[in-house]
């Protein structure tokens, strides 16, 4: 049980760690830190996983060299602008069909868990990977086994049907449409991120 409420713990902090990057543009107190030695810290970790190795190198490259523009903070709030804003990339409808049943079921999950973000859109999947984050934060702190079961499930059921067909898609979007590559990046990390991470759900977690 201890294991599982350490992993459930890790999951929730990455989970937590990519709405941050995708849910709003960066601000300069939080770019500065892709040079401190928390971040690097952090980063190590996760390439010390042999699945995710390549894209985190990739995305510490990019995050290095949004410290080196001239205008950081400026600079990258425009690439946001331009991929989830004007582009609308982080919109699940946006090139995935969600279907009503997955729509309702994330509607209800935001009634019942609530949102730390400011839009509670069913469709903004930032709201898909804080509720990720949020459902296994709630497993690993429950003492009821059956309510741990159940929030698994929840897991199980939004990752395969909001997230599994959608973040493929977003990747590549996100590689033809970022002119700087930061984005880029970061998505790719995600996506090998998911891949583990679904890969747990739904074959090792219990």
């Amino acid at each position: 049980m201890q294991d599982f409420q350490v992993t459930s713990q890790r999951r929730a902090e990455l989970y937590y760690w990519f709405t941050t990057l995708f849910s709003a543009p960066l601000v300069d107190d939080e770019i500065q830190q892709f040079g401190g030695y928390d971040m690097h810290a952090f980063l190590n970790s996760l390439a010390t996983l042999d699945p995710l190795r390549d894209a985190t190198e990739a995305f510490r490259l990019h995050a290095s060299k949004v410290l080196e523009l001239t205008q950081p903070q400026r600079d990258l709030s425009q690439y946001y602008q331009l991929l989830f804003v004007e582009k609308q990339l982080l919109d699940t409808s946006a090139f995935t069909d969600c279907g009503e049943d997955a729509l309702l079921f994330m509607s209800v999950l935001l009634h019942q868990h609530g949102t730390q973000l400011p839009d509670d859109d069913p469709l903004h999947v930032c709201n898909h990977l804080e509720m990720m984050a949020t459902l296994a934060m709630a497993a690993a702190a429950t003492q009821d086994e059956a309510q741990r079961l159940h929030l698994l499930d929840q897991q199980r059921e939004l990752a395969n049907q909001l997230l599994l067909n959608w973040l493929p898609v977003f990747v590549t979007r996100c590689q033809q449409e970022d002119p700087f590559g930061f984005y880029a990046s970061a998505a790719k990390l995600l996506l090998a991120m998911f891949s583990m991470d679904i890969h747990y759900l739904n074959n090792v977690a219990q």
